[in-house]
């Protein structure tokens, strides 16, 4: 099985990688840690660019994901940027070709953006990076992508309330003991909680709540959705799964601490961490525990009575599936409900 890793070369970001990449100091000044929307509710009355994200949607906030040997940054869900170092050692982004040039731009390509800038949209050339007009309009069209969903958006939503969250999309590398992984690749969210003295990681999967998967008809017959939690939950039980996530997140957790304090020698205002990230990261915290039974969050902003009313609620929740579901009617909703052994 491909090694479950997490790491970055953070120690390379001095201030040389800083003033030669202009593009990275300004991804770094957009980015919120977990849990801002909390953080600015009390300015939120006050200032007018820091209301939007206590609403819908904050159009400029990027999250930042700690991958193996590169970082990822989403806009609403979607990973518009991978940044890594390359071959030649120097600081590099991975963006597609559509956040650049728009929805329109020809090919499924990526294009690299380094300290020399990036490749000009006609293919002949390369072009400097254009400053924060470059990046608000990758971002304008991140926010503009025709195929972002409903679900995504509510994902960083989420995120943006639960200060403690860790991760997007979380991977589970393919183990040929455990086949059934290929069908069930990835996690929404991950999160840290407290479990007495400890922290524990748990582990969420979003849903709309008219996704076909969290709803069907039959007593004997049970939704997706419970086959592909119990997908995860047999690879976490897997043999050495559990640990390497323990130590992977735990890793995680110190480079946040790490990139945090990078981020804020630019973006001095940028929110805390959640104090869990900042509990694990200490360096003589105890080892995370894990929590192998994912939970479900379903996004019912839309309050549709049939959900319940016809059984499906009652199906997730009883005994044949057993699974923690959480139900989000509106934004007061969203704070990760604690599991049974919190």
């Amino acid at each position: 099985m491909p090694e479950f890793a997490r790491r970055f070369p953070i120690e390379l970001i001095d201030d040389q990688a800083l003033d030669e990449n202009p593009w990275f100091r300004a991804m770094l000044a957009l980015w919120r840690p977990a849990g801002d929307a909390l953080q600015q509710g009390a300015s939120a009355h006050s200032c007018p660019a820091r209301r939007a994200g206590m609403g819908e949607d904050d159009p400029a906030r990027l999250r930042l994901a700690i991958r193996d040997n590169y970082m990822s940054l989403y806009r609403s869900g979607q990973s518009i940027a991978k940044i890594e170092f390359g071959a030649d050692g120097n600081l590099q982004a991975g963006i597609h070709k559509k956040y650049v040039y728009g929805e329109d731009a020809l090919g499924e390509t990526y294009l690299t953006v380094t300290s020399a800038g990036l490749r000009s949209e006609d293919g002949l050339g390369i072009r400097k990076y254009g400053g924060a007009a470059d990046l608000e309009r990758w971002i304008a069209n991140a926010n503009a992508n025709k195929s972002l969903s409903r679900e995504k958006r509510f994902i960083d939503l989420v995120v943006a309330r639960n200060p403690d969250t860790i991760d997007l999309e979380m991977g589970l590398p393919y183990d040929s003991d455990v086949p059934a992984t290929v069908r069930a690749p990835r996690m929404d969210l991950v999160a840290l909680e407290s479990a007495g003295n400890r922290w524990r990681i748990v582990f969420w999967e979003a849903k709309l709540v008219n996704n076909s998967e969290a709803r069907c008809r039959g007593e004997h017959v049970l939704p997706r959705v419970a086959g592909q939690l119990s997908r995860y939950t047999g690879w976490l039980r897997a043999p050495s799964h559990a640990k390497s996530v323990a130590s992977a997140y735990q890793n995680t957790c110190r480079l946040l601490v790490k990139f945090h304090a990078i981020a804020k020698s630019i973006h001095p205002e940028i929110e805390e961490l959640g104090m869990g990230i900042v509990a694990a990261a200490a360096e003589d915290a105890p080892g995370l525990l894990v929590d192998d039974k994912p939970r479900l969050l379903i996004d019912d902003r839309e309050h549709d009575v049939a959900f319940e009313r016809d059984g499906h609620l009652a199906k997730l929740r009883g005994e044949k599936c057993g699974i923690q579901v959480q139900m989000v009617g509106g934004i007061e909703d969203m704070r990760f409900e604690a599991g049974a052994n919190a």
